[in-house]
């Protein structure tokens, strides 16, 4: 993971040094907390053993997942109203369940880390001469390339005579094709240091889908027959310098 922010700031670093030469506005590395809430009926945002369907395994992902971002922008104009972002999330997806039973307690732990990539283009479409801000929208494409899926299933058993047992269950990696839209607020705090605020709607898995996986983000497709478009609403807090 270092190896990756490592190779993300060098490039940022080298397209500052050439940018002058193809585009007319800066060039912006930030850093920052991003975090997205999975939306709608998938499986991933239920339970991991819900109550009314015995049997069928959920993601257990109802609540926010949180998640780091590296950016780099490139200005295209003088004004900075049309950028360039490139970047990096990293999401490490987590949920827990406790089932309480009467000879034992299951205790449920599913994870996913999720690298992704992402570029596109923003525009500023509004000045806030009050706030010293500008207001952007934006689209970006995105790369999700998914690790393993990790289940760890623990009965702990109520009675000293039963040894407590552990199972794992688990999905293979996979990366998938998406795109996302926001809107954000980015506000100069100090001549080069600004902080850049943005909400959207991310669709995880357009392109790539596999029907045999089952669902993007269940522990497994032993109840499932097909991947489904899945997507959540996200948000970021970044802070920015410009070089």
């Amino acid at each position: 993971m270092k190896y990756i922010i490592g190779l993300l700031l060098v490039i940022c670093s080298q397209m500052s040094a050439q940018a002058q030469s193809v585009f007319d506005g800066t060039t912006t590395v930030a850093f920052g907390v991003s975090t997205f809430l999975l939306n709608g009926s998938n499986p991933a945002n239920q339970k991991i053993f819900p109550n009314e369907s015995e049997g069928a395994i959920g993601g257990g992902f109802p609540n926010w997942q949180s998640g780091f971002t590296v950016k780099g922008t490139l200005g295209v104009d003088k004004q900075n109203d049309l950028r360039i972002p490139f970047g990096l999330d990293y999401f490490v997806m987590s949920g827990v369940q406790r089932v309480p039973d009467r000879f034992y307690t299951i205790q449920a732990t599913h994870t996913i880390q999720i690298p992704t990539i992402f570029t596109g283009i923003e525009y500023a479409f509004a000045d806030l001469p009050l706030a010293n801000a500008k207001a952007y929208a934006g689209f970006d494409v995105r790369m999700s390339m998914l690790a393993p899926t990790e289940l760890e299933v623990k009965l702990n058993y109520e009675k000293p005579d039963f040894p407590d047992t552990t199972r794992y269950f688990g999905k293979t990696g996979a990366t998938r094709l998406g795109a996302g839209v926001k809107l954000g607020i980015e506000g100069v705090v100090e001549e080069r240091w600004s902080v850049n605020i943005s909400v959207g709607y991310t669709a995880f898995n357009l392109l790539g889908r596999d029907n045999l996986r089952g669902e993007l983000f269940t522990p497994s497709a032993l109840t499932e027959t097909v991947e489904s478009i899945i997507g959540g609403f996200t948000s970021s807090v970044l802070v920015q310098y410009r070089l």
